[in-house]
């Protein structure tokens, strides 16, 4: 209804009928007072009238909500819960209703502001996401996930080092001088099946049997088995002292001790590749000798592998059509 009176033009209405909200404005002109009529009318009729009430739950309360669902099974879920839980606190919880992707990308720039990188605001990232898409499946989120606008930060790929023969023959040398007789056998291990460093250095007697080696509890979630060189397994086999028969490790935690080997062998490498440049080097020679990308796929573990390919500019042939299939070369 609208109707004039002493102070210009009165808009009271109720667009959900009599037992609706009223809505009562006063206006200097007849045309403002129909333009908020018509705005106040259009607001209310596309509102849906059960409107859910605000989730008022924390962003802690879903984190833990994820792990007990779901995050308790994955392999990495403690650590990763503890990583979530320190993001949450840096983000100052917020109740559900107030989550957004602002909320993320504020933190973000905060927190490269401070020198952290790229990538680990990607992974951050990557762990929130997951949060509500799983529960989502669980039917415990009905929303959209809040963060699938938010894009991850570009990054290069990081360049990946090996070893030159005559680096491993140094870097061979100082782990066997080393004080920890298990640094050398470790580091051999590593070269000759692309195993990780804790894969190697955790290995039991349990898992070595004439020729081959077995990992049945990988970074993948795979079991892995590997064939040995026989002058390896006896080298490994000789290692075992009379009195540590009883014990299943073949070897003694060497890490640091090849650290000092490297840096005594002259070899300057990234901090993140540090034993993981032996794992580079076992892809680099093996496809560098012309082995097969699929089979250094299932040496190495990857789940997928596109992961393998990183490694496939080593293979001599690498984008070796390029010379013999563009429009320059003559057709044979």
């Amino acid at each position: 209804m609208l109707g004039r009176t002493e102070t210009g033009w009165l808009a009271d209405i109720q667009p959900e009928g009599r037992r609706g909200k009223r809505f009562r404005k006063t206006f200097k002109t007849k045309a403002d007072a129909l333009r908020w009529e018509a705005h106040v009318t259009s607001k209310e009729v596309h509102e849906p009238w059960n409107k859910a009430p605000r989730d008022e739950r924390r962003l802690s309360d879903l984190v833990q909500a994820w792990y007990d669902l779901h995050g308790r099974t994955l392999k990495d879920g403690s650590s990763r819960k503890r990583k979530l839980d320190r993001l949450v606190d840096q983000m100052g919880n917020p109740q559900a209703f107030a989550v957004s992707g602002d909320l993320f990308t504020t933190w973000r720039a905060l927190r490269l502001d401070e020198g952290k990188s790229p990538a680990t605001t990607n992974r951050a990232l990557a762990y929130l996401r997951a949060v509500f898409n799983e529960l989502a499946r669980a039917g415990l989120w009905s929303l959209e996930n809040p963060f699938s606008t938010v894009r991850a930060i570009r990054v290069d790929e990081d360049e990946l080092a090996f070893l030159s023969p005559e680096q491993v023959s140094a870097l061979l040398t100082e782990c066997d001088r080393s004080s920890v007789a298990s640094t050398g056998l470790v580091t051999r291990l590593a070269l000759a099946t692309g195993a990780r460093w804790s894969e190697a250095e955790s290995l039991r007697w349990s898992q070595i049997s004439p020729y081959r080696v077995e990992h049945p509890r990988t970074k993948s979630g795979r079991r892995r088995a590997l064939p040995i060189s026989k002058d390896l397994y006896d080298l490994i086999q000789a290692s075992r002292l009379p009195g540590a028969r009883n014990s299943d490790r073949c070897f003694a935690s060497c890490y640091a001790s090849f650290r000092s080997a490297t840096k005594r062998a002259g070899i300057e490498l990234p901090q993140e590749q540090m034993t993981h440049v032996l794992r580079l080097t076992f892809a680099s020679t093996f496809l560098g000798r012309g082995g097969n990308i699929l089979v250094l796929q299932r040496a190495l573990g990857h789940s997928s592998l596109s992961v393998t390919t990183r490694y496939s500019h080593f293979a001599p042939d690498h984008l070796e059509g390029v010379v013999r299939l563009n429009r320059l070369s003559p057709i044979d």
